[in-house]
């Protein structure tokens, strides 16, 4: 309770800050009878907008993952944990919209002068399900458990993963007739499907191959992403087709009721591994936009592939895990011109 109180502290002060800023009226008054280009105003735009984004995106990302842990050790569903989780970066985003309207009213008041720019200026808010897999997962002894077996190493190709919510996204950005950039920012999750992998296992004494169970949940990863976009425009046949690449910063949270690969053992009633690490993210796509004078809808085809460093096991049988997220996104939504009367 205590931890929520303080959240909500700390937004109200932002919220006010952001008011008293807007009633100043000092920045606005001063731009009167000045005329800006709508670049300049786009400009102002993501200025005032984006620092909120983030500040309280990881804020309340964090926030949200340490809800999802607590329910885990309350014996919850990892479903349940993973609703609690979304719920907290959702309501900071409705709390952020609020907190910056009344600034981003004020600045797109400003005059704009006669803008023959095709250039179109806007906001994306998106849902993207995807397939994935966890590929290429290695694991490498950081303690040695006798002085027989000095290290270990073990690794699996691949195990396939799931989510209980899509991805949920937002980005701003603007688009030519040729080319295309924004900046986004989104939250996901995914954990391990029940299944039998097959894994090799090697020692100074020799190597194992064999197949292991993993229970449902085995890891629950949670991912913000936060990255820009570049693409360029395809020539348009009633709909407009674009290509670009994109890549970012991501904050990759992964927790588990197990120790780790070297000895699955279930700790009831606690997280045996909470692990939180910043790393890289980037991807490829392919999109489809059906262009309106003051929106547009999409849908994106998009290749993602995220980076994973941890460490975990239990005391003296710890290790360093690598692999990677690989997903196949089917992203949609819609966007909106910031400058729709």
């Amino acid at each position: 309770m205590r931890k929520i109180s303080n959240l909500v502290v700390t937004i109200l002060i932002i919220y006010n800050f952001c008011i008293s800023q807007t009633n100043t009226d000092d920045g606005f008054e001063k731009s009167k009878g000045k005329t800006y280009t709508k670049k300049q105003v786009f400009t102002q735009y993501i200025a005032n907008s984006l620092p909120a984004y983030l500040f309280f995106g990881p804020y309340s990302y964090l926030y949200g993952v340490n809800l999802g842990g607590q329910s885990i050790v309350k014996g919850e569903k990892p479903s349940v944990a993973n609703t609690k989780w979304l719920a907290t970066p959702v309501v900071a985003g409705f709390f952020i919209r609020l907190a910056t309207k009344d600034i981003i009213k004020e600045v797109l008041k400003k005059e704009i002068t006669n803008d023959n720019s095709s250039t179109f200026y806007y906001n994306i808010y998106y849902a993207a399900p995807d397939i994935s897999s966890i590929k290429d997962i290695e694991f490498v002894s950081t303690e040695g458990s006798s002085k027989i077996f000095n290290g270990w190493d073990a690794n699996i190709a691949e195990v396939t993963s799931s989510y209980d919510f899509p991805a949920f996204g937002y980005r701003a950005g603007f688009t030519t007739a040729r080319y295309g950039l924004d900046y986004e920012m989104s939250i996901s999750e995914h954990h391990t499907k029940q299944q039998n992998v097959f894994f090799q296992y090697n020692t100074n004494l020799g190597g194992i191959q064999d197949y292991v169970e993993l229970p449902s949940h085995f890891y629950m990863l949670h991912h913000m992403f936060m990255g820009m976009n570049a693409y360029f425009v395809l020539p348009e046949v009633i709909l407009t087709p674009y290509v670009g690449v994109g890549g970012g910063m991501l904050l990759n949270s992964v927790q588990s009721e197990y120790p780790g690969p070297a000895d699955l053992v279930r700790k009831e009633g606690s997280l045996a591994l909470d692990a939180m690490e910043i790393n890289i993210g980037y991807h490829g796509f392919f999109g489809l936009r059906y262009m309106r004078d003051y929106s547009f809808y999409y849908l994106e085809f998009r290749p993602t592939l995220h980076s994973f460093d941890i460490e975990s096991g239990s005391q003296g049988n710890k290790s360093n895990d690598t692999f990677t997220l690989q997903s196949f996104q089917l992203q949609f939504g819609v966007g909106k011109s910031i400058f729709n009367k």
